[in-house]
């Protein structure tokens, strides 16, 4: 099989884990052409409603560092058109994917991909020694020095998970 060389990592932060109950309050994506990264997409949102204490306290992303941002009718448009039409990646994808397919009919907007690559997947198929296939595992695993549980150091992460599966397993 052969892996994209072109294409954008993305990430979500939500304020829990079902779409219909939950907001999104960060989406982070990456884009890369052949393995390079060519631009990159950063956005806080403001969720409308308070954000979890518990989502606080595993993000560091609070209510005062929302409260000014573009909510989602304006930042999903912005983030599906950085996708152009790339295949997309990112770890745990279907649960990302969930967020932006449920707020994109919401608002009547199309998700416009050629692809989707599970790094979670891919990840089980490579690194077989690891405990689990969690991101902060393979992370540590692979020594990398990003922070964890925010939207783009995860990207980071998930690129870096990414570029090594697929090469490994088109080999």
């Amino acid at each position: 099989m052969s892996y994209p060389r072109d294409y954008v990592v993305f990430d979500l932060e939500t304020t829990g884990l079902s779409p219909k109950n939950s907001k999104i309050i960060e989406i982070g994506a990456l884009k890369y052409k052949n393995f390079e990264l060519v631009d990159e997409f950063s956005y806080l949102i403001n969720p409308e409603e308070p954000i979890p204490d518990f989502i606080t306290s595993l993000t560091g992303i609070t209510d005062n560092m929302v409260k000014d941002k573009e909510k989602i009718d304006t930042v999903l448009p912005k983030f599906l058109d950085f996708i152009d039409g790339l295949p997309v990646i990112g770890h745990n994808i279907n649960f990302d994917i969930s967020f932006i397919k449920y707020y994109a009919k919401l608002l009547n907007l199309n998700m416009n991909h050629t692809g989707v690559f599970d790094t979670l997947i891919l990840s089980r198929k490579v690194f077989k020694e690891t405990p689990n296939h969690k991101l902060q595992t393979l992370k540590e695993y692979m020594n990398l020095e990003y922070d964890s549980h925010r939207a783009t150091d995860d990207c980071f992460t998930c690129n870096s998970i990414y570029v090594i599966c697929a090469k490994k397993l088109e080999e």
